[in-house]
């Protein structure tokens, strides 16, 4: 039997569980129904997982990101395993969290991309394409890319994206690696590169009193700016991860994790790295692994060759391998519906609108909606505030979305696409269709014809029944009644007597 290391945190959530597994003992011989809210778990099994990053949610929650890269996948769990939403992303080999609350991921390889989710796992936006960008600074017949690293982060104000990135160069018909980081401004308006690092270099967002600015390891060193330069010239370094609260810098090196403080130090005094943990024949430690620091003390280890997460106590000196589950309920399904709006009116939605389209095979109800496209002429607006894309609207509001046309909106149709929420997951996309209700148009083919004119004949004959909105499209002149003067006055519009 072995015994792992427990912060007080966990150790009091295990004397809990502990306390709860009792009483269930003492009340064996009760039963109680199943609970929909208990739903049943898998568990997940990683392959060659290359990257992990922890992250703060905006209401203070601890969460993670793995780049199951052998899966072709980015998984976001709990610290404690529990997956919350999953990814598919081809060779993904990075992954990071950024200040606006967006995930991205980086896909190595041929196509080298980063592409962008929402926390649910839901595609946000086109893929940042990186093959064609400035700021790259890929060398001349440069082959197998391979990402180590993607950074989200501001500089000067400017909203910017890097990456470090590895590729393989044949000068006279021998192999070398160079490993490169490079950046670039989201707004196009300018970026840059530092080269001549290591093949396991690594490159993080280091933030201090000056903002945020890249921290690196290189070949025997770690460059912390503008703070300090800690050189270890016995050592080969790899990936880097910090404790914020603590000031203190973790990295990995050949089969162990070594670790300083890094503030307070004046030239010509460096800090000194020094031993963490130590690697072992069960838990070894690859120079290739990524880490992260996980709030509560521990450090979290990418083991790739061994398809697993190694997790050491806060101390070091043990380790442990992390589980992990998803449960398995299913998602809901959001169906297609249409409204119809009168040139110029707005169109009212309500929540019978979104509901009606609405199952779950839970019988969970409907929570939110989410709307992930606009539409290509006029705008939505809930309480008079346009709707932004991938804005989420809870089911109470819907009484309040509304549809502008613009005053230009003369083609037959426009249309925007959302997904329900069951209360843990959302949707595929669905769409909503806005049909322009034209005065004389009954069949909605967006003209008007001899055939619209026909519909109010054989009404009047009693051949054919109409619907409400039909008969109002029809009534001309609105005085209630469908006769031989709508006829006349439709007839006179195709024939171009009337306007």
């Amino acid at each position: 039997m072995k015994f792992y290391h427990v912060n007080a945190g966990r150790a009091k959530n295990v004397r809990c569980t502990l306390l709860l597994a009792l009483v269930i003992a003492l009340f064996t011989s009760v039963s109680y129904p199943a609970s929909p809210a208990l739903a049943a778990t898998s568990s997940i099994s990683l392959n060659q997982p290359t990257d992990i990053e922890f992250y703060k949610t905006s209401d203070g929650q601890t969460e993670m990101l793995i780049a199951d890269s052998g899966n072709n996948r980015v998984i976001r769990a709990t610290p404690e395993g529990e997956v919350l939403s999953t990814m598919e992303v081809n060779h993904v080999t990075a992954v990071t969290m950024g200040n606006d609350g967006l995930i991205y991921a980086a896909e190595s390889g041929d196509q080298l991309q980063v592409h962008i989710f929402n926390p649910d796992g839901t595609v946000n936006g086109s893929p940042i394409e990186l093959k064609n960008k400035y700021w790259m600074d890929f060398s001349q017949g440069g082959q197998q890319r391979y990402i180590r690293n993607v950074l989200r982060f501001k500089q000067h104000n400017r909203e910017t994206i890097g990456v470090t990135y590895s590729e393989n160069n044949v000068e006279n018909n021998v192999t070398q690696k160079s490993t490169t980081f490079s950046y670039g401004h989201l707004d196009n308006s300018g970026g840059g590169s530092i080269g001549d690092l290591k093949e396991y270099s690594s490159v993080i967002s280091g933030t201090n009193e000056t903002g945020q600015n890249t921290w690196y390891s290189y070949a025997n060193g770690v460059f912390l700016y503008p703070l300090v330069s800690i050189q270890n010239s016995t050592d080969k370094l790899g990936d880097l991860t910090l404790d914020l609260t603590n000031k203190h810098l973790y990295v990995v090196s050949e089969n162990k994790i070594m670790s300083t403080g890094y503030e307070g130090y004046v030239y010509p005094n460096t800090p000194v790295l020094s031993t963490w943990a130590s690697g072992n024949e069960t838990y070894p430690i690859d120079i290739s692994n990524q880490i992260a620091f996980e709030p509560e003390g521990e450090v979290y280890m990418a083991d790739t060759a061994r398809n697993r997460i190694v997790v050491f106590s806060a101390d070091g000196t043990t380790a442990r391998i992390l589980g992990l589950s998803k449960g398995t309920s299913t998602k809901p399904a959001a169906g297609a519906f249409s409204k119809t709006v009168k040139k110029g009116l707005p169109v009212e939605f309500t929540t019978t609108d979104f509901a009606s389209n609405y199952a779950d095979s839970e019988d969970q109800p409907m929570t939110d909606i989410r709307i992930t496209s606009l539409p290509d002429s006029g705008k939505l607006q809930l309480n008079g505030t346009d709707v932004v894309k991938e804005q989420i609207i809870s089911v109470a509001e819907l009484n309040f979305l509304t549809y502008i046309p613009s005053s230009a909106f003369t083609a037959i149709k426009t249309s925007f696409t959302w997904q329900a929420k069951n209360g843990t997951v959302f949707s595929d996309n669905a769409n909503v269709t806005i049909m322009l209700r034209i005065k004389g148009d009954a069949n909605g083919d967006g003209v008007i014809t001899p055939a619209d004119a026909l519909l109010v004949n054989k009404y009047i004959k009693g051949l054919i029944t109409l619907t409400p909105d039909q008969i109002e499209v029809l009534d001309m002149n609105d005085d209630g009644v469908l006769d031989a003067n709508d006829t006349a006055l439709i007839m006179g519009i195709y024939l171009g007597i009337n306007s």
